[in-house]
C-alpha cells in the first residue's frame, strides 16, 4: 500500500514538473539571432563588467527570508487624473525651449507630450504583471489615466520584455487603436510580430533612428536582464532611450537598470538632459536587487551622472515586486535628495495620474 502511495505521489510530481516545463516553454519569447558583439555572445545578452543577476538559489533564499518593513496596504481605488491634452505644441518662438508635459500613468508607464508628439513608455493596464490572471504581483491601485482617456499615441518605447514592462495585451490594444511606431531593443520585435503587432523598429545600444524631421531616438545601455518564461533568459536585449528633439532638447527614459558606469557615459554623450525618467522602486533586499534595480540613493546619483536638469521618478508604488513598501521609495528618495544636497523640486515623484509641465 505504501509503495502504491509513493508511486502515485511520484507520478503527480512528474506530471507537475512536465506541465510547469511546458508552460515555461510556451510563454518564453523567441531568441534573438545576430552577430556577436561586446554585449552579445551569440546566444545571450549581458552588460559588460556588471555583476550578474541572481540565480534560482538566491531567488529561493529571498523568498524564504522576506524582510518587509512596510507591508503594502490593501488595494485602494484612487481617483484617476485629469484627461490629458490631445497635444502639447512647440513654441512659436524657436529661440526658446518648448514645453514638455509628463504624466505618470503607473509603474514605468509615462506619457510624454512635446512638439506635437505623444510618447508612451512601457505601457501596462492589466491587473497583474504575470503570465497568469490568477497569480503573480497584482496592482495596488488603478492606472492614473484611464486607457480610453489616453491621447493618440505616436511613439511607443519598450525598454525590455519583462511582464511588468511589456504587457502584450496593452500593447496590442494601443497598436489597434493608434497604430503607433513601436521602438524596442534587439530581439523583442520577433515576439511582437508573433503577437500580430506591426510598425516595430528594434535597436541595439548606440543606434539612433529618426522619428520625424525634429526628433530622433537613441538606444542607450542599461544594466538588467530579460525573459518571459523558463527558456529565454537574456535571449533579448534591454535598454534605455534618449529622445532628442530640436524644440525641447534631450529627454531620457532609463527603463529598468541596476547602477553602473553607463549612466556617466550617457551623461557625457548626451548631457545636459532636460528631463530624465529614473526608476526608484523594487530595491529591497539590496543584496538581491542591486544588480538589476537601483535604490533611491543611486537614483539621485543617476540624476547627477546623466546631468539631468529635471528628473521624475518611475517604477514605484503600483506593483509589490520587492520588499520595499508602497510609499518607501518616495520617502527614501526625499532622504537621499537631502543627503546629497539636491533640491527636491529637481527630482519629483508624481502621483498616479499626476501631470507636470517642464
Amino acid at each position: 500500500m505504501l509503495s502504491k502511495i509513493l508511486l502515485g505521489l511520484l507520478v503527480v510530481l512528474v506530471v507537475f514538473v512536465l506541465v510547469a516545463l511546458l508552460i515555461g516553454y510556451m510563454i518564453s519569447a523567441p531568441h534573438y539571432k545576430g552577430p556577436v558583439s561586446d554585449h552579445f555572445n551569440g546566444k545571450t545578452f549581458f552588460t559588460p563588467g556588471a555583476e550578474q543577476p541572481r540565480g534560482l538559489a538566491d531567488v529561493l533564499r529571498w523568498q524564504l527570508n522576506h524582510d518587509i518593513s512596510e507591508p503594502w496596504p490593501a488595494y485602494h481605488n484612487d481617483p484617476v487624473g485629469n484627461v490629458p491634452e490631445a497635444r502639447v505644441m512647440a513654441n512659436a518662438d524657436s529661440t526658446k525651449l518648448s514645453p514638455v508635459r509628463v504624466t505618470y500613468v503607473n509603474h514605468s508607464t509615462m506619457l510624454l507630450q512635446f512638439d506635437g508628439l505623444n510618447v508612451l513608455t512601457d505601457p501596462i493596464y492589466e491587473k497583474r504583471v504575470s503570465p497568469f490572471s490568477f497569480a503573480g504581483p497584482a496592482r495596488n491601485c488603478p492606472p492614473g489615466i484611464r486607457f480610453e482617456d489616453l491621447p493618440k499615441i505616436d511613439l511607443l518605447l519598450l525598454s525590455h520584455n519583462h511582464w511588468d514592462h511589456l504587457e502584450i495585451g496593452t500593447v496590442k490594444k494601443l497598436a489597434a487603436r493608434d497604430k503607433p511606431r513601436i521602438i524596442c531593443p534587439l530581439g523583442v520585435k520577433a515576439f511582437l510580430l508573433q503577437e500580430g503587432v506591426a510598425n516595430v523598429t528594434e535597436m541595439d545600444w548606440q543606434q539612433a533612428v529618426p522619428v520625424n524631421t525634429q526628433t530622433s531616438v537613441h538606444c542607450v545601455p542599461a544594466q538588467h536582464f530579460s525573459g518571459r518564461g523558463m527558456f529565454d533568459r537574456d535571449a533579448t536585449l534591454w535598454a534605455g532611450y534618449v529622445i532628442d528633439n530640436k524644440a525641447v532638447g534631450k529627454l531620457y527614459f532609463a527603463g529598468d537598470s541596476g547602477y553602473g558606469p553607463h549612466f556617466k557615459a550617457i551623461g557625457s554623450q548626451f548631457g545636459p538632459i532636460r528631463l530624465a525618467l529614473i526608476p526608484i522602486g523594487a530595491y529591497k533586499p539590496n543584496w538581491f536587487m542591486s544588480p538589476v534595480h537601483v535604490n533611491p540613493t543611486e537614483a539621485v546619483l543617476i540624476h547627477q551622472d546623466v546631468r539631468s536638469v529635471q528628473s521624475v521618478a518611475i517604477h514605484f508604488g503600483t506593483f509589490p515586486l520587492a520588499d520595499d513598501g508602497e510609499g518607501e521609495p518616495v520617502t527614501d528618495l526625499k532622504k537621499a535628495l537631502m543627503d546629497k544636497g539636491v533640491d527636491s523640486a529637481l527630482f519629483r515623484a508624481l502621483k498616479n495620474g499626476e501631470s507636470a509641465n517642464f
